[in-house]
């Protein structure tokens, strides 16, 4: 009985802190202030400072002073805080520090180390009543010092957000600096906890500290970025369960914060990295994103703020002294933190506008702080006192910081180049490449499965997305081994990667599997592709509107577009030759992702682009000849800033004829393309098909042609 009255208790929190925790924070929400706010204010409605104070009786039954309960309540909080690590890590883009090195660098050292040695002198003139351990206060000095120096990086990404600077140069900078920080901050805290187990300040223990969270980054952040993104690969591609990837991902936090806490520093570290490294997983879909972030935000989040709320006594400020020293702390962590971030801004090459931006941008604490002080709080390196005087100043500091960013960012003009690249990222965030993330591979080691595989490889390379090789049903006329096969795919990929800075293992980007059983196909597209290339011999039927079996399958049951490579009379190349590509120019969906697939193989070959496009004569009226003359340029004039973009010389060409399939052929005629690139819409029956003018073009044309159906 006692098991179930206090399971019932147990259940009854949750629903307090769970209801509370999000009533409030829509409220918050409400008012254009992060919600996790509400939550906390949740855990100080639900705490002594308003529950305690208003039914004193209430609260003592619903949070009695239970050891059980209490552990119960904190093993979930603990695991929202890593839950929400696992999160930040995963939005984490490294990439962000390389871009700016020296700037991001130099600020977020100045920002820390400023506030930082301000925050452990302040905690040396804290009364004593406010420190835990008086006879090691370096630790709590420490503590405090790491709280009022790191900024939340899931909160300036927020506020960036909503102001609309995120895609801002001095924005991108903002939250590289912030992600810098969180790293920084999650090394120094996994370090003083190990200082904070030991009792006492120990050379030895701080160097094996270290030591163990160097060799544990260098082994995360190499072999560990393979071995997590191989193991959500296999997992999504043979476990049949559902959200096999998640659990996968869960896992991967928990083993690494096990590792971290293994050699001696805290699980904090662990979660954050194993964000890192999924994140960087070549198969995160958003889908999976969002299924963490929805998993983690529905229950763990609102549950850890309101704990952390509940851990809040705002009596404490009651106390004149104590109140004093809270406002101190809000003063030293804005001053120190602003301080240093203008002046690691400068010496980082900023200029004085710029500076001053980042250091209001920074002085978001936000959940960062919640999280630190809530260890600090378990750990008993902070009193109540104390950390309830942390909790305020992040929450001070983060409903003041966005009216003030938003005001100093309008006064920051935009320079030239940023507003051409501005420009650039808007028009691609409209196009389908960028958003892909995995292709298939079917060719076998006809003429059109050596193209395919050829304009695959430079395809997988250009686009950075992983390729699975799937092998068709060796046949009589077909005895090539399954090496020789990949073996004109990764010629291909390793010819782009060649005159890339980042150069990833041809590994990473190519595996294979055998496709000799019966359903292979419809097994392997259920694994998840967003595009598919085929080269198979005869993939067109002799009716010239229906595939061949194998190829009819595909398309019957693929989703995403099939990139259907047929040789005609040419061949399929050396893998580093320049492609002279024909892109017949057209302004429909279809038309538009194959003008994206062949900028990207012109830009792997560092190649050109010819965009034709034909004029209807039947728009017999002017006002029908005008809006379609009119269209008709806007079309390659879209063409031409794709290529422009992309690196691609474009020309374009316009003809007038009611069969567009014959100016193709004339353009061939008149020119020597070595492949073209033709989107098409496939018709629906019983059966995927292709339109007859597109059927009629196949039957003609000798030049190598990349079909792109859908």
């Amino acid at each position: 009985m006692e098991a179930n009255h206090t399971l019932a208790i147990f259940a009854a929190e949750l629903i307090l802190l769970l209801l509370t925790g999000r009533l409030l924070g829509e409220v918050m929400n409400r008012f254009g202030q992060p919600a996790l706010f509400g939550q906390l204010i949740a855990g100080v409605v639900l705490g002594p400072s308003v529950f305690g104070l208003v039914w004193p009786e209430g609260r003592e039954f619903i949070f009695p002073d239970n050891k059980t309960l209490k552990t119960m309540i904190d093993a979930i909080s603990q695991i929202g805080i890593l839950l929400l690590l696992l999160l930040t890590g995963m939005e984490t883009n490294l990439a962000l520090v390389q871009r700016r090195k020296r700037a991001v660098v130099a600020s977020s050292i100045s920002g820390i180390a400023v506030p930082f040695v301000l925050g452990v002198a302040l905690a040396y003139a804290l009364p004593g009543g406010a420190i835990p351990m008086h006879e090691n206060r370096l630790v709590t000095a420490l503590f405090l010092g790491t709280a009022l120096s790191i900024s939340s990086v899931k909160i300036v990404a927020m506020v960036l957000i909503d102001i609309g600077a995120m895609r801002r140069d001095l924005g991108q900078l903002i939250l590289a600096t912030a992600i810098l920080d969180d790293t920084i901050a999650w090394i120094i805290i996994a370090v003083i906890a190990g200082i904070a187990s030991h009792g006492t300040i120990d050379l030895a223990t701080i160097g094996a500290s270290l030591a163990g969270t160097a060799l544990f980054l260098a082994f995360s952040l190499t072999i560990g970025q393979r071995l997590v993104a191989r193991t959500i690969v296999w997992v999504n591609d043979h476990m049949t369960i559902d959200v096999p990837v998640i659990t996968t991902i869960i896992v991967i936090m928990l083993a690494m914060s096990l590792t971290t806490e293994l050699i001696g520093v805290h699980t904090a570290l662990g979660a954050f990295i194993a964000g890192i490294l999924v994140g960087r997983s070549p198969i995160l879909t958003e889908q999976i994103e969002n299924q963490v972030r929805g998993f983690v935000f529905a229950f763990f989040s609102p549950v850890f703020f309101a704990v952390a709320g509940l851990g809040m006594d705002l009596r404490t400020l009651a106390d004149t002294k104590l109140a004093l020293f809270t406002l101190a702390i809000i003063v030293v962590a804005s001053v120190g933190k602003f301080s240093g971030a203008l002046v690691g801004g400068r010496l980082g090459g900023l200029t004085t506008r710029e500076s001053l931006a980042l250091g209001v941008g920074l002085n978001a604490r936000g959940s960062t702080e919640v999280i630190i002080a809530s260890i600090g709080l378990a750990m008993g390196a902070l009193s109540n006192q104390l950390y309830t005087m942390i909790v305020a100043m992040a929450v001070v500091t983060t409903m003041v910081m966005p009216p003030m960013l938003r005001w100093v960012m309008s006064r920051v003009p935009l320079g030239e180049e940023e507003t051409k690249r501005l420009d650039k990222e808007e028009a691609e965030a409209l196009e389908h490449l960028p958003k892909m993330e995995r292709a298939l591979v079917y060719a076998d080691d006809s003429p059109n499965g050596r193209l395919a595989s050829r304009l695959a490889g430079l395809f997988a390379a250009r686009q950075e997305v992983l390729t699975t090789v799937l092998q068709p049903k060796a046949t009589d006329a077909d005895s090539t081994d399954e090496t020789t096969r990949r073996a004109h795919l990764s010629e291909a990929a390793q010819t782009v990667l060649a005159g890339t800075d980042a150069k990833p293992a041809i590994e990473q980007l190519v595996m294979e599997r055998p496709g000799d059983h019966e359903n292979a196909i419809e097994r392997e597209i259920a694994r998840g592709y967003d595009i598919a290339f085929v080269g198979i011999d005869r993939p067109i039927a002799e009716s010239q509107l229906r595939f061949e079996e194998r190829l009819q399958k595909l398309v019957n049951s693929f989703d995403g577009p099939v990139a259907i490579a047929i040789n005609g009379a040419g061949a399929a190349g050396p893998a580093d030759v320049p492609l002279d590509i024909l892109l017949p120019a057209a302004g429909t969906q279809d038309a538009r992702l194959a003008t994206e697939i062949a900028i990207s193989l012109a830009a792997a070959t560092k190649g050109n682009v010819t965009a034709l496009h034909v004029f209807d004569p039947q728009a017999d009226t002017a006002v029908l000849r005008g809006r379609g003359r009119r269209a008709g340029m806007s079309v390659l004039v879209d063409v031409h800033r794709a290529g422009k973009r992309g690196g691609v010389p474009v020309k374009g060409l316009t003809a007038t004829n009611i069969r567009p399939e014959s100016e193709i052929r004339r353009a061939l005629r008149g020119g020597s393309f070595d492949l073209v690139v033709l989107g098409t819409s496939l018709r629906h029956g019983e059966t995927r098909f292709l339109g007859p003018r597109t059927a009629a073009l196949l039957r003609v044309v000798r030049t190598p042609m990349l079909l792109i159906a859908r």
